[in-house]
C-alpha cells in the first residue's frame, strides 16, 4: 500500500495519547517510579522494596526506619521534583513506609 500523505510521528503520538489517556497516565506513572531511582540516587534505591502508584499517591515502602523519617519530611518537595521531572503532575502525595 503506497501512502500519499506522511505524518510525523510526534503527530502519531499525541492522537494516540489523546485518545488514551488512561494509558498516558499508566506511562506518566511508571516514569515516576523509574525517576525515584535516578532522582534520590543508589543510597535511597537500596532501601526502597516496594514502590507503586495508586490513586495518584505514590506508595514507597522503605526498610530503613532512618531513611524513612527523613523522606517523610520532605514529602511534599519529593511531589514537586517527580513531578517536575516525569512533566505532569502525576501524583499528588508520597506516602512512604
Amino acid at each position: 500500500m503506497i501512502r500519499r500523505k506522511t505524518v510525523r510521528l510526534s503527530e502519531t503520538l499525541r492522537l494516540f495519547w489523546k485518545d488514551n489517556p488512561e494509558l498516558y497516565h499508566k506511562m506518566l506513572e511508571a516514569r515516576v517510579q523509574r525517576l525515584w531511582s535516578e532522582l534520590f540516587g543508589p543510597s535511597i534505591a537500596q532501601y526502597t522494596t516496594n514502590m507503586y502508584v495508586k490513586n495518584r499517591i505514590l506508595y514507597v515502602s522503605m526498610t530503613s526506619s532512618v531513611v524513612r523519617s527523613e523522606l517523610m519530611a520532605m514529602r511534599k518537595r519529593i511531589v514537586i521534583t517527580l513531578n517536575n521531572h516525569a512533566g505532569s503532575d502525576v501524583i499528588d502525595d508520597v506516602m512512604i513506609r
